[in-house]
């Protein structure tokens, strides 16, 4: 839960700090121009950790998609897939993103994760949860290239948090 209040009380006080620059005038989305793109693909490596059972982190590789309807608004689709001890999963998830200012962005939406877990008597068991998810992510770019810090908190079906965290690679075209 302390996760949970970091997470958000970081986010509040970095748009409310965008919020005071555009008050004062300052042009945020003036260096933006050079990397504007209407798409925007890539690929992430990080981790998962499950807020609401053990704290067992999972591995998480992921690929997402973002249509940038202009400098501000996008909307997109993910996927990410999880490996831990006895246990896989994929979440597959569509979200809208609004940018702060031109590098820090808010994503949430919905999605759905299948979980698939060993059973002891031999095979798997696969479950499907309803998910909804609100991240935070900035761009650096270096060249054509975006390097992306994200971090995700998914609320899973009716009692299961999961942290979802790591760096993306990406393009724009």
């Amino acid at each position: 839960m302390r996760a949970v209040m970091v997470l958000l009380l970081s986010v509040f006080l970095v748009a409310g700090s965008a919020g005071s620059l555009r008050a004062q005038g300052a042009d945020l989305y003036a260096a933006a121009d050079d990397h504007f793109h209407h798409h925007h693909v890539g690929v992430l490596v990080g981790g998962m950790t499950p807020l609401s059972e053990t704290s067992e982190t999972s591995w998480a590789l992921g690929a997402e998609y973002e249509y940038r309807l202009n400098e501000k608004w996008g909307a997109g689709l993910g996927v990410d897939f999880t490996f831990g001890d006895h246990k896989r999963a994929a979440l597959v998830a569509s979200g809208v993103t609004y940018r702060l200012t031109p590098d820090f962005k808010v994503i949430t939406g919905p999605g759905v994760e299948v979980v698939e877990k060993d059973q002891p008597e031999g095979g798997t068991k696969s479950t499907v949860y309803f998910v909804w998810g609100f991240g935070a992510a900035y761009d650096f770019h270096v060249g054509s290239i975006t390097l992306t810090p994200t971090v995700f908190l998914d609320f899973v079906g009716e009692t299961k948090t999961n942290l979802t965290y790591g760096i993306a690679v990406g393009t724009g075209f």
